[in-house]
């Protein structure tokens, strides 16, 4: 009787057992598209040097930014920028970040927002 009951356990279940060992997940389509659309909103948007050497680097975009804002990790504000006209490309100057891992928000005209990754190895 065990037998039986395992035997027809294991039938049930291995579809998803191997299913999940295998690393496929069912992702809804919609989800999909939206993920694929947010990639290529800021394709355009490039922050160089990267890693940040000499206490600057430079933001460019194919749309008009007018804010950059630049917090470490544990969300302290280190340096704020707010353009009197929205601009394409700009050099951030900061003096007292130290070494490691920052986050970037630019705000476009448009009152969107992008949040990048930097590291500051000065």
């Amino acid at each position: 009787m065990r037998i039986i009951v395992v035997s027809i356990l294991l039938i049930l279940f291995c579809p998803l057992i191997s299913n999940a060992q295998s690393g496929e997940k069912s992702i809804d389509p919609q989800k999909e598209i939206k993920l694929k659309e947010n990639e290529n909103e800021d394709t355009s948007l490039k922050i160089f040097p990267v890693p940040v050497t000499d206490s600057r680097f430079t933001i460019t975009s194919d749309k008009a930014f007018e804010f950059v804002r630049m917090t470490n990790i544990i969300g302290q504000e280190t340096t704020r920028e707010k353009f009197s006209y929205p601009r394409n490309r700009a050099v951030i100057s900061f003096s007292d970040a130290r070494k490691g891992i920052y986050l970037v928000t630019i705000r476009y005209e448009d009152k969107t927002r992008v949040v990048k990754k930097i590291l500051v190895d000065s």
